[in-house]
């Protein structure tokens, strides 16, 4: 259930039907209704946010229904609507706070509409709270974007690939970190929807580039989405339309996910195998992994989580453990990448350690796609550096 739950109390079912598809495009979960018994169970069992009451109802009027609400101890923002005069309006308002009831304003039935959507988005923000409502608002309206981080071969210097993280610019609240919307997303069953518009515009992105950037692309795949629509599908199908060669993807999956013993994430990553896809392990020593599920699963890299790597210099024991993954990925003929990489010393630890690859603030900022190939050609004159 959101967290901004909308309830509106009115006779006028025009101004009613104004009221809801307001609040519904800012986010809301809004419910109208006409019934006095109705509203009364509604507060009670939805506990509404917002409240939109209009003071002239034929069984109760808007006094008799503040004074309930008072009585029930409602902390909803509560909104007058009335046709009466602007005074009768404003002296029902002091009633409500004489109440102690949270009055947000009045409105005259003659609705300034942009009014009543700045106060419902006033509110809305106040609560400092997402719904699910705006991530799918987000995706309609195409809030979301792509940075993208290179990958850097230790070896050679070059750039071997990109990952490609995803941004949410909220209209109003700024940026929204991944760690805010993806487990929305994953509770409420929409992630392959999401997962599905990230890889599309991965791949819009690397065509784009038109060859320039000739290595892979690294996208993150949440567990939730293996299974009932089928990452394999998913991939295969875009690759397909866009004219991609599948062998430049590369599906990062958490350790986590990967050991897990759903057969259907198993099952899913041996067609994507199959088809040609790159398969990565990342946040590698976060997780708890069984050797004989390394060996089995047909992954082509291990990504050491950044908390180990940015500790591998200062703590002995991280080294170690560092040391250690490396050696066993390498036994287990697999690449090795190290994220977090963000100074000298540290890229310098990870290549002494035998790492394969790099990628982290030192070497390259998450960047916009229009970015890249500026980036690119600057880099050419940095390998040697490096």
């Amino acid at each position: 259930m959101t967290s901004n739950r909308l309830l509106v109390i009115d006779d006028d079912p025009t101004s009613s039907a104004t009221i809801g598809r307001i609040a519904r495009g800012c986010g809301y979960d809004a419910i109208i209704t006409t019934d006095t018994d109705d509203f009364r169970s509604r507060v009670l069992s939805w506990d509404p946010t917002v409240i939109v009451l209009d003071l002239s109802m034929p069984e109760m009027d808007g006094y008799q229904v503040m004074d309930w609400l008072a009585r029930q101890g409602c902390n909803a923002h509560i909104l007058i609507v009335s046709v009466h005069e602007l005074d009768r309006l404003r002296e029902a308002e002091a009633t409500g706070r004489a109440l102690c009831l949270n009055m947000a304003g009045v409105f005259q039935k003659s609705l300034n509409l942009e009014k009543l959507r700045d106060v419902f988005r006033e509110i809305y923000d106040a609560a400092g709270v997402l719904s699910i409502q705006d991530i799918s608002h987000a995706l309609i309206n195409r809030e979301f974007r792509l940075v993208y981080q290179p990958q850097i071969d230790l070896k050679s210097g070059g750039i071997v690939g990109l990952e490609a993280l995803a941004r949410w610019d909220h209209p109003r609240r700024g940026p929204i970190p991944p760690s805010t919307f993806i487990p929305m997303m994953e509770a409420n069953e929409i992630m392959s929807e999401f997962t599905y518009r990230v890889l599309e515009m991965a791949l819009d992105e690397l065509r784009a580039w038109n060859g320039a950037m000739n290595g892979r692309v690294a996208i993150n795949v949440s567990a939730a989405v293996y299974g009932a629509m089928g990452i394999d599908e998913m991939v295969r199908a875009q690759c397909i339309d866009k004219v991609v060669d599948i062998r430049r993807i590369t599906i990062e999956i958490t350790e986590t996910a990967a050991m897990t013993e759903a057969s259907e994430v198993s099952a899913c990553l041996w067609r994507l195998h199959e088809l040609g896809a790159q398969l990565s392990i990342d946040d590698f020593g976060t997780g708890y992994s069984s050797l004989v599920k390394l060996h089995q699963l047909p992954f082509s890299e291990l990504k050491i989580d950044k908390s180990l790597i940015r500790d591998c210099v200062p703590n002995p024991q991280s080294n170690i453990l560092v040391r250690a993954m490396i050696d066993l990925a390498h036994n287990l003929n697999k690449l090795v990448v190290a994220e977090g990489v963000e100074n000298l010393e540290t890229l310098r630890c990870v290549r002494e350690c035998g790492c394969d690859v790099a990628q982290g603030y030192f070497l390259g900022m998450p960047m916009p796609p229009d970015e890249v190939i500026p980036w690119l050609k600057q880099q050419a004159t940095r390998v040697d550096q490096l």
